[in-house]
């Protein structure tokens, strides 16, 4: 589910809310499962500690075990592609490499739940490809992804249903296409040309009815 609006108008609120980093003025949020939150890339990394020791640091931070993230710790270095840097302290690093590292953690985390807010800003062309790619595939697992961006092609690609926040409030609820066009018109800009289909992953239901 894409989570769209301007800003100021309450999308990282609402994820930090259902990641209960903030709690709501009013209202609940129940959540059914594992949460893993993309929202601060690198947040509790080290930069004196090498990219592996940061990899243990960061996914048990995470919630991760340290069994669960020596599993994953391969899959997690050959996703980041900085292997050849792995066992350097990580201020040594760009902050290309040190986004590559941070999100590979957080995208390896086994959650029913992802919530990524504008994680995909910072990393050459490729990367970011690799990233969307990488959240498509966690939402075709069957897992529920809440994705807020300013990207409105990878909205429309990541996702298939989508909301559209106004002051805090709730304007739009529906298809991650309609949600795009309901943002466009509220912002004044073009709707950006479809991105071509890919294979389904089911829908997210969701519903909102109180104020952030």
């Amino acid at each position: 589910m894409g989570v769209l609006g301007r800003n100021g108008s309450g999308k990282s609120t609402l994820l930090k809310i259902l990641a209960r980093i903030t709690s709501p003025t009013e209202g609940t949020a129940v959540l059914s499962g594992r949460v893993g939150a993309l929202l601060e890339i690198g947040t509790g990394f080290h930069p004196d500690l090498s990219g592996r020791e940061n990899i243990l640091l960061n996914g048990t931070m995470l919630g991760m075990t340290p069994t669960e993230v020596g599993r994953r710790e391969d899959a997690i270095i050959e996703f980041s592609e900085v292997g050849d840097f792995i066992d350097t302290p990580v201020k040594h690093y760009s902050s290309g490499m040190f986004m590559r590292l941070a999100f590979a953690v957080a995208a390896h985390l086994d959650a029913e739940i992802m919530l990524v807010d504008e994680v995909l800003a910072v990393g050459d062309a490729a990367f970011q490809e690799k990233c969307k790619n990488k959240i498509r595939e966690i939402a075709r697992s069957g897992r529920t992804v809440l994705f807020t961006s300013h990207d409105m092609a990878a909205v429309m690609r990541i996702c298939n249903s989508g909301i559209v926040l106004d002051g805090g409030r709730l304007d739009y609820s529906g298809s991650a296409r309609e949600a795009v066009a309901r943002y466009c018109r509220l912002m004044g800009v073009p709707l950006p040309q479809e991105p071509a289909a890919e294979d389904d992953f089911h829908a997210v239901s969701v519903n909102f009815n109180k104020s952030l």
